[in-house]
């Protein structure tokens, strides 16, 4: 039923002509850049995706295209305290509008200009990953929002092996329930901005965003633009950590002795 009902939108959109649809694009990503997790750092990136719904998709039982979300990437070098922002925004030929929910894992694409170019859902290799990791069941792409998945370019698998994004977590603005229960992870707040913390490892990370509006899918294909932002804390020592408890310890031994003396003058 799904399936059908999206054929006839698809079908609806063309003979209406779409408006403001961006050109497709396979996987790249837009980079924050490298952090040591030593010093606070923050960067920011704007992009557009095309339409309002390319996140939540990857929700649902037959998993979305990748070709609906924009993607980030970072690298730490240290742990570190992470928090991720996505807002709508005037951005890369895109306009307000975006109800955004992103979802982050460890692991990257493959860089573009890599052997085998870069990653999309309708490759041989990544139609082999989708039929085996769904079991053989119906996928409209490769992109899964709360769970790990695989992709890959036009080279054999037997040459190049597959990028592997192994989910950490998502967030996202609002809060949906398009008929099997309220999809975790919602902020509540329907204000076009999502943002979430994360406690993490040195490592390769990568951030699929996109819209979070499932019952857009019957929408005119539009470019909305958005804002992402990261902002990376300094994660205290250890030695950082003892000394700060025994600063509380001692102030609360000398409040105890405060108290004790102020009663015996009492």
């Amino acid at each position: 039923m799904k399936h059908s009902l999206k054929n006839a939108l698809v079908l609806a959109g063309l003979g209406a002509g779409l408006v403001s649809a961006p050109a497709m694009a396979h996987i790249s990503t837009k980079n924050f850049g490298t952090f040591d997790g030593a010093s606070d750092a923050t960067a920011s990136i704007s992009t557009s995706v095309p339409g309002n719904f390319g996140w939540i998709d990857g929700s649902d039982a037959d998993w979305a295209d990748t070709h609906r979300l924009a993607v980030y990437q970072f690298t730490l070098t240290g742990d570190a305290d992470v928090q991720l922002s996505f807002e709508q925004a005037v951005a890369g030929g895109g306009r307000n509008g975006l109800i955004p929910g992103f979802s982050l894992y460890s692991g990257l694409p493959h860089d573009p200009l890599s052997l085998g170019g870069p990653d999309h859902d309708d490759s041989a290799g990544s139609l082999f990953l989708r039929d085996v990791d769904s079991g053989g069941a119906i996928t409209e792409g490769s992109f899964r929002a709360l769970h790990d998945w695989r992709i890959t370019g036009e080279e054999s698998l037997a040459v190049v092996a597959p990028s592997v994004f192994t989910y950490i977590g998502h967030a996202y603005d609002g809060s949906q329930d398009y008929g099997t229960g309220i999809i975790p992870g919602g902020d509540g707040l329907l204000d076009n901005v999502v943002t979430q913390s994360f406690h993490l490892a040195a490592g390769d990370y990568s951030v699929f965003v996109g819209g979070s509006d499932y019952a857009s899918q019957s929408a005119a294909l539009r470019s909305l633009g958005v804002n992402g932002t990261i902002l990376v804390s300094a994660v205290p020592e250890p030695e950082t950590y003892a000394m700060l408890l025994m600063g509380l310890g001692l102030m609360g031994v000398m409040a105890r002795r405060r108290k004790v003396a102020e009663k015996l003058h009492g």
